[in-house]
């Protein structure tokens, strides 16, 4: 877990230093402003040797391969060396005020962030008086006096920087623990440390709540103690697997301090030290017992709406289909004492049996629309890979007469391949494309069939020039059987536009119409590209 820049910025304000809590530690070093002056003094004679001194700095660190594996990636040796140089600098200029300290401390949180641990860079500032001394000797030609003056003094700093770093580095390391504890405790989810004897060393808040035990009453206890009576075996293996150094998750019964069993789902992980040995479990769980309890209810529920409307669709289907001969009876029964006594009774007899023809007539195409629309669901044709253009081609094939009739011009996009039932789909244009011509205006009749694909679908779109709809009627349009017209300015039965919609819907798509009374009509539909990805089923 790494710190944002900001956050790492906030630490080091947070932990740098007074001007007197500073003055204290050089005081307690007895670093003085003559050792100020001697390190300056130092600077220029050194300063031909920096590249010298940070290349065997990046050599000496580059043999530990514990140090190479501590950094991310290669690079950041060669910007260890660059900083290494521009630490010689910083350390022979002779001040040693607010931004010294700042940089000191941010070597500290860096090297915590990195995993560079203490023992490695004290090394390095050993490794450095190593090299700095004998060249500081050679410096003043052997000089003892003058060499001791400047040996004490870089000394002074080495213990005054280290000081600073080793700070920084375990205060970044105290706020790392504070982020973790903080987070492990605000968890919704329970998460218990666990030895890998199973015995609890740490549990969050949550367990608590979730157990109803304690959580000083856990510490020391085993894990085994929050199983229901029916795991054992389970919790025999996935401890197996985990402190094998494996994970394990899944659904799990813990019973709580009131002896009352619950579902949970966990997560269990192995904790490995450096040498990739298990050295602690951690298992995260929640109790799932209300979510599994409305999982099931719902998939009762819907299991009982599917049932129903299987059973009102097979219903629809055989009263639709056992009624079509006795009423087939009856208009020819009507029908034949229509022809037969025509004229022979007196007028309101005539006119009676015409409303009987009439009416036996419009029953027969009511309940042979019923049945069409019953076969959407029981009777329709497995989905498959189409070429809707065949389904356009047939529709319109279909609907010649009446496209000649009306002079309709019919145009197209071109038509994608998709996942269909071809027979429903013909269905499907006929029945708007049809719409668009019997809804025509004064002008003949222009449609065009329109294509786009979307993601995972295509929205197709029937646009006409007709007389169109107000909105008010945009839902009602769609519910079998209602009609906006009267049946002589319109013929049909009001089947049509449910027909498309139950269509659509098998295919796991959706319709809507967009228009203005007087302008036309639009009606979009899409078709997923594969019958899968019905979005509105949430797969």
């Amino acid at each position: 877990m790494l710190l944002h820049q900001p956050t790492v910025d906030a630490l080091i304000d947070s932990m740098t230093p007074s001007a007197d809590e500073v003055q204290s530690r050089k005081d307690f070093l007895e670093f003085s402003e003559q050792d100020s002056r001697l390190l300056k003094e130092l600077g220029p004679l050194l300063a031909p040797l920096e590249d010298t001194f940070a290349e065997l700095l990046y050599q000496h660190l580059d043999s530990y391969p514990q140090i190479v594996a501590s950094l991310s990636n290669p690079e950041q040796l060669s910007q260890l060396k660059q900083k290494q140089r521009e630490y010689f600098k910083q350390v022979f200029a002779g001040d040693y005020g607010p931004d010294y300290i700042k940089s000191r401390l941010r070597v500290g949180v860096i090297y915590q962030q990195i995993g560079l641990e203490p023992r490695w860079y004290l090394g390095a500032y050993n490794k450095y008086l190593s090299w700095v001394l004998p060249e500081v000797m050679r410096l003043v030609d052997n000089d003892a006096e003058r060499f001791l003056a400047y040996s004490k003094a870089i000394n002074k700093i080495a213990m005054f920087d280290s000081e600073l770093s080793l700070s920084a580095y375990f205060h970044a390391d105290h706020e790392m623990l504070r982020l973790l504890a903080q987070v492990f405790e605000s968890n919704l989810e329970a998460v218990i440390i666990a030895d890998v004897k199973g015995r609890m060393l740490h549990v969050n808040k949550s367990v608590a709540k979730i157990t109803g035990y304690a959580s000083d009453a856990l510490i020391g206890k085993p894990m085994q103690g929050l199983l229901a009576e029916l795991e054992p075996t389970l919790y025999q293996d996935l401890w197996a697997t985990v402190t094998a150094g494996g994970q394990w998750q899944g659904e799990i019964w813990l019973k709580n301090q009131q002896g009352d069993d619950y579902l949970a789902w966990m997560n269990m992980n192995a904790v490995k030290d450096s040498a990739g040995k298990v050295t602690q479990v951690i298992a995260e769980f929640s109790d799932i017992t209300a979510f599994k309890q409305t999982q099931e209810a719902l998939a009762e529920r819907t299991e009982e709406l599917a049932n129903s409307n299987r059973e009102l669709e097979q219903f629809a289907y055989v009263a639709s289909h056992d009624l079509q001969e006795p009423l087939r009876m009856v208009a020819s029964y009507t029908q034949l004492l229509a022809r037969r006594y025509k004229d022979k009774l007196d007028q309101d007899a005539n006119e009676f049996i015409g409303y009987a023809v009439d009416g036996a007539t419009r029953m027969q195409a009511l309940i042979i629309d019923l049945l069409t629309m019953s076969r959407i669901g029981t009777h329709g044709k497995r989905m498959e890979m189409c070429e809707t253009s065949v389904a356009l081609e047939r529709a319109e094939s279909n609907l010649r007469l009446a496209i000649e009739e009306s002079g309709a011009v019919v145009t197209r996009d071109p038509m994608p391949r998709l996942e269909a039932d071809v027979s429903q789909l013909t269905q499907l244009f006929q029945n708007l494309i049809g719409n668009g011509i019997k809804f025509r205006g004064d002008s003949s009749p222009i449609i065009h069939v329109g294509a786009e694909k979307k993601e995972g679908e295509w929205l197709f779109s029937v646009r006409d020039n007709g007389i169109g709809i107000a909105p008010d009627f945009f839902e009602r349009i769609f519910i079998i059987f209602q009609r906006l017209h009267g049946k002589h300015e319109y013929p049909g039965t009001g089947i049509g536009l449910s027909v498309c919609k139950k269509i659509v819907e098998r295919h796991g798509g959706k319709i809507w119409i967009e228009s203005e009374v007087g302008k036309g009509a639009v009606f979009y539909f899409t078709l997923p590209i594969h019958h899968g990805e019905r979005k509105h089923h949430g797969e």
